[in-house]
């Protein structure tokens, strides 16, 4: 406790120098989350003594940095880039009602909307905009009339004594393509730059002093925008998942980019020195503040949610799985001894000779331990059944050429063995592949097993679409991992098997 009031101290005492320095002009202190996922209450994570994240001392930081900076005369935003609830038990089975009413507690000032947020359609987004004490902003969002939808806004005004500071939002433009199919129903996403910069124009109509965007795009996507549109005194990031431990400068103007990582394990703070005749920031200090059990005193009211939905989630997950002897991660870009235990185990349920699961779908690590049906969700937490249908070889094949390009995630896969050459180009990477003991067969028909993401074109693998005999299996993915789990507790290392996926450059072989 000693060392997180010397962090706070330390950061106040960078304030009032930045607020006595020679240079004028209103100050403005800005925290950020981002991908919070569901994250209200404190976990272990691999590498660290102490557990992580959690809503309560999180906003209790919040208030003690707010209260400061009133004291002080220097005003606080509090906003989050999006992507709230799915990923941990507590967030998911309350839909995400439990993120945000602990975000009513913290005292946020905005959001903006997460691809993630239309994982249960639109109707659960209207539910949680309706109980949010805050905007959920979306400028690039479009309803069937055209317009931003009523539950979102496209920017809002924030009034201070000396400063207004003006705030959009934008949402990443590839989300139907990886939310689940039918999810967004009538709703569209246009280029965040284009929207950005129809906001940037009406909020310098209204005379703010400076622009913050709120955007759940991506660290690359946010410096394009940066750089594409003028008058962007800050862009608060998310979606890419990044843990920048200074702020880019991007654009003419050298916008401003920040982001906090996940999970709600680091509290971003900003403390600016703005020039509102040119709506930029003239000086800037810049820490990420680890949120660890003991940071600071938790906020009664933020505690008090998050106890109420981890009894209930208790009483519905806690449930005894298996035990884990060693921590297991899974990887969007790499073959993963986890991604490989999820694919065997969907292999075994379906009676499939390949089964494939996508990376990204792989939420949270398996850790050293007893394991519960909670850790089985919160690694998997999407309501994913099992898909079969049967593919010829050749369409196999294509399936692991989409996914070894990287360019929607690497699939975890199972009943094949795969060389393949990382540097040729599209279409060329696969120099060889078996399946049972002998080379996959161009013209053969194999039983392929997959979830009901993928099954539908989800990240653009449009491939299982084109299977024969396609068959629902009903059977939730998580449930043949925990099934996996049972019949092989205690799970020790290298349970994953060997590699399934090889890299070895060289010419490649034709098909």
């Amino acid at each position: 406790m000693k060392q997180a009031r010397l962090l706070l101290v330390l950061l106040a005492a960078a304030l009032v120098a930045l607020s006595g320095c020679a240079t004028r002009g209103p100050a403005l202190c800005v925290l950020h989350t981002n991908d919070l996922h569901g994250h209200i209450a404190p976990a272990r994570v691999p590498g660290w003594r102490e557990r992580r994240g959690g809503a309560a001392v999180l906003a209790g930081c919040a208030r003690e940095i707010r209260a400061e900076n009133e004291r002080a005369g220097v005003p606080t935003l509090l906003l989050d880039a999006g992507d709230i609830f799915m990923g941990a038990p507590e967030g998911t089975m309350s839909r995400g009602r439990a993120v945000v009413e602990t975000m009513n507690a913290a005292g946020y000032d905005a959001m903006a909307v997460g691809n993630h947020e239309f994982d249960h359609g639109v109707g659960v987004l209207e539910d949680l905009a309706a109980a949010a004490a805050f905007p959920i902003l979306g400028a690039n969002v479009r309803g069937p009339d055209g317009g931003v939808p009523p539950f979102l806004a496209p920017h809002v005004v924030v009034r201070f004594d000396d400063i207004s500071v003006g705030l959009a939002g934008v949402i990443t433009a590839q989300t139907p393509a990886i939310v689940m199919p039918g999810r967004v129903g009538a709703i569209e996403f246009g280029d965040p730059a284009e929207a950005a910069r129809r906001a940037v124009a009406e909020l310098e109509r209204e005379g703010v002093s400076f622009i913050i965007l709120i955007s759940h795009c991506g660290v690359s996507e946010d410096v394009r925008i940066a750089r594409e549109v003028d008058g962007i005194g800050l862009i608060v990031g998310g979606h890419s998942h990044d843990l920048l431990e200074r702020p880019l400068r991007a654009g003419r103007a050298g916008t401003l980019i920040v982001q906090a990582g996940d999970s709600g394990r680091h509290l971003g703070r900003l403390d600016l020195r703005i020039d509102p005749r040119r709506r930029r920031a003239r000086r800037h200090r810049y820490g990420l503040i680890p949120i660890t059990e003991d940071r600071c005193p938790p906020d009664p009211e933020a505690a008090a949610v998050v106890e109420k939905w981890r009894a209930r989630a208790r009483e519905e997950f806690g449930e005894a799985v298996g035990v884990s002897l060693d921590d297991f991660e899974g990887g969007g870009e790499t073959e993963s001894e986890l991604g490989n235990m999820i694919a065997d185990g969907m292999r075994e349920t379906a009676r499939a000779e390949i089964a494939f699961h996508n990376a990204y779908g792989i939420r949270n690590p398996l850790l050293a331990g007893p394991v519960t049906v909670a850790d089985i969700y919160a690694i998997m937490p999407f309501d994913n059944t099992i898909h079969t249908m049967r593919l010829q070889g050749r369409q196999v094949r294509r399936v692991l050429e989409q996914s070894l390009g990287l360019r929607d995630g690497l699939l975890q896969v199972s009943g094949l063995t795969v060389v393949y050459d990382p540097g040729a180009p599209a279409g060329g990477r696969v120099r060889s592949a078996e399946c049972g003991g002998g080379p996959l067969d161009d013209n053969r028909l194999y039983t392929v097993a997959t979830n009901s993401y993928l099954a539908a074109g989800g990240d653009n693998f449009t491939v299982f679409a084109e299977g024969l005999d396609p068959v629902d299996t009903g059977i939730l993915d998580r449930d043949s991992f925990a099934a996996y789990i049972r019949s092989r507790s205690p799970v020790g290392p290298s349970a994953g098997g060997p590699a399934r996926l090889i890299p070895r450059p060289g010419p490649s072989a034709a098909p």
